[in-house]
This record gives C-alpha cells, structure tokens and sequence, in this order.
C-alpha cells in the first residue's frame, strides 16, 4: 500500500496540464505490472528466488500498478457525461462485489487464475474507452466555472482530506477490532454492507445529495458513530453489525469521491487526477493508520482489555464528529461565494435579491445557485453544464423553487424575483 501512496502523489504532481494528455500511456505498464505481482504473490518461486523478496516485489507491483489503474479509470470517468457516469460508478461497484463473492467459492487454483483476468479485463475495458474517446475531456469555456486558485484548492483539499482520513482510521479500526469475533463470518457483513453501500450510493446520485461533501458526512457520520458506540459490546453479534456499517460507509465514500471528482474536473480538468491521486492518497494512508492502531492495540492486549478498545472508539467518535461539524462545516452557495471572489460573476443586485428571497423561503444552497442562474436567463443545460449536474436534479431543483416559491412558471418566478 505504501508503493501505492508514492505512486499516487508522483502521478498527481506530474501529469497536470498539457503532461495530462500523456497519462494514458501508462495503461500499457499498469497491467504489466498488475499481472507480475500477482504472478510473484500467489505462484510459487524458484529456489534461487527468496520467498521476502518475490512477496516484496509482488506487493510493489500490485501497488503500483493498481494505483495507476485507478487514476485512469478517474479519467475515463472525467470524461463521461455526468449521468452515464454516476450510472457506471455505482455498477462498477457491483461488479467488484461480485467477483469479490465469486473468487474464494472457486476450487484451488482457478481463483488465481481469476485474479490473473481480472486486470486484463480491466486494461481492455479502459483500451477500448480510451480509443473510443481519444481526446482528453475539454471543458466549454463558455459554461465553465473561474479556475480554483492554488490556496482556494488547496482549503478545498484540506478540508475534505481531514474528515475523508479520519472516515479512513475508522474504518479500518472497527474493522480489525470486531473481526477476531466474527469466526469465519465476515464474508456475510461484507456482503450485505456492500449491496446496501451501493444501494446508498444509488440513493446519492438519483436523490440529488450529488456531489456536496458536507451533506455527505452529514449523514455518514451519525452511521459511523453508531459503528464505534457498538465497540462498547463485545459480542458477536455487534461485531456482525459492524462490519456491515463499516461496508457501507466504505462504499459510499469511494463511489461519491470518484463523483466529487470527476464533477469538479468539469470546471478545472488540467488538476483533475492530481485531485483524485491526493484524496486517494489521503483513504490509504487512513486506511493504515486504522490497521496499524488497531493491530498495535490488540496485539499488545492480547484480545483482553476491552476498556482500552472503548478509550481509543470514543476518541474517534469524538474526532469524527468534530471534523464533520468543524470543518466540513455547512454547505455554501458556490455562486453567491464566487461573486465575492470576483464582482463580474453574478450582479450584485440579482445576487441579493435571491439570497433574500432563499432566506424568506427556506431555499437550500443548491436551489440558490439554480435560483440565481435561473435570474441571470441562464438555461437549464446551461445550469447543468455550470454547476456540473445532471438533467434530472437541475429539474428536481427547479420544481422545488416553484414549490417554495409558490409559482408555476419561469416568468412568475422572474416577477417574484423582481419585485
């Protein structure tokens, strides 16, 4: 995983720009390397070969090449309409998972075989992707929002690598702490957390949440705070539980990163895999922090001493709800924000009629970005060009301002706005 990390933060901070365009040419070396670890992990080595060695090697490629597979499976995504791809996401989903279900119910030898297919199926998918659409997303400049500023990008990451690395820790703690109670059982929460994450990530996309990070760990959080409070019994039982919470939040978190990212590609492409690579980075590195507190702690108690388990999940409590509420924070217009930024995005007098209006109707910050484009003559492809969402909620969005607003058509509400 630590070859992973490092692969992650070189692809970011070289392929951006016009270097991006060559990125797609390590598809070729990701499989390559894919296909050698696995062959050094799971095959047995000569005699000449130590085992360390050829599991160290193995471990290396897997990272690497994975890691880069992943990047570029996140520009294929970038450069899919927004509804194809938070359709895709969501099945790409249940496509790992049942091959995840498939592997270990296949006799000795065919599951290694089966890893063996399964970065050559995915290399081929990404080819035939990527020869379709040879040409690298390019975002219209007509609808394009202004470009982050570094420090603006740089706020932006911080304030979701924090709760995103936490979320992480978690995870991985209450994973390793209520396995050893589980005997054997795992695959049952794995399964059934997985099928429900990805049934919320479903939820997510056709349910408008889309792709506001702070609603997100708003409603995640009291989930994972539920998985924690139940490290205070120690039983099997709420070790199964916890185990399918912690598969839920697993898979919602990946599937509406992927979709936070591809989104904000919509309006700054040049930093889109440096974006993903950076909070991919920020999940793994979370992921061994958990791992590794968690091993530490249990292998020095030796599976006894539950009160230090209850210490440490209700200081994670503790961090995880401080960092959804401190720093997340509550969600902002994105266009009332940028009219601060820069006096010619939107006029003063239309931004704050709508913000009087938002705040007398009970508007949320989403339905104030629609409300104020739709007061500026924009569109409705143009609102979803702009603010990177789909046909449907721009729509959904539209009909609850009228709603609020107790009006039924576009001029009515112009009326409303004018007034």
């Amino acid at each position: 995983m630590i070859a992973g990390i490092v692969t992650l933060v070189v692809c970011g901070a070289v392929f951006r720009g016009s270097r991006l365009r060559c990125f797609r040419k390590l598809l070729a070396p990701s499989i390559i390397l894919n296909i050698v670890g696995l062959l050094l992990s799971i095959w047995p080595v000569s005699e000449g070969v130590p085992a360390a060695l050829a599991s160290f090697l193995g471990a290396m490629g897997l990272g690497i090449g994975s890691s880069i597979m992943f990047l570029l499976w996140a520009d294929v995504f970038n450069g899919m309409k927004i509804e194809d791809a938070e359709i895709a996401l969501p099945l790409s989903s249940v496509i790992v998972l049942i091959y995840a279900v498939a592997a270990p119910l296949l006799p000795g030898g065919f599951d290694g075989i089966l890893m063996l297919v399964a970065p050559l199926a995915s290399g081929s998918m990404l080819y035939l992707a990527f020869k379709e659409s040879p040409k690298t997303f390019q975002q219209d400049a007509a609808s394009a929002a202004p470009s982050n500023a570094p420090s603006s990008l740089a706020r932006e990451l911080v304030c979701i690598s924090i709760p995103l690395f936490l979320f992480y820790v978690t995870l991985s703690w209450n994973g390793v702490v209520s396995q050893h109670e589980l005997v054997g059982s795992r695959s049952v929460p794995d399964i059934v957390g997985s099928l429900t994450g990805v049934l919320c990530a479903i939820g997510f996309v056709f349910f408008s949440f889309k792709t506001d990070f702070a609603a997100l760990f708003r409603w995640l959080c009291p989930l994972a705070t539920v998985a924690l409070v139940l490290n205070f019994w120690d039983s099997e039982v709420s070790s199964l539980v916890i185990c399918s919470i912690s598969s839920v939040l697993d898979i919602t978190i990946w599937i509406v990163t992927y979709l936070y990212c591809l989104r904000k590609a919509r309006s700054d492409y040049d930093i889109s895999i440096a974006r993903v690579a950076a909070l991919l980075a920020v999940s793994h590195l979370g992921a061994i922090a958990g791992n590794m507190l968690a091993a530490g702690v249990l292998t020095s108690l030796g599976y006894v001493d539950h009160s230090i388990v209850q210490v440490i999940s209700l200081v994670l409590i503790c961090s995880v709800v401080s960092a959804t509420m401190g720093i997340v924070g509550r969600p902002t217009s994105r266009i009332a924000d940028e009219w601060h930024e820069n006096a010619n995005a939107v006029p003063s007098d239309v931004s704050s009629r709508c913000k009087a209006i938002s705040e007398r109707q009970g508007l949320t910050a989403r339905e104030l970005d629609v409300l104020i484009l739709l007061a500026m003559g924009r569109s409705q492809p143009y609102i979803c060009e702009y603010l990177t969402l789909s046909k449907s909620t721009v729509s959904t969005h539209v009909g609850h301002i009228y709603q609020k607003c107790d009006v039924h058509s576009r001029q009515e509400l112009l009326d409303c706005i004018n007034e």
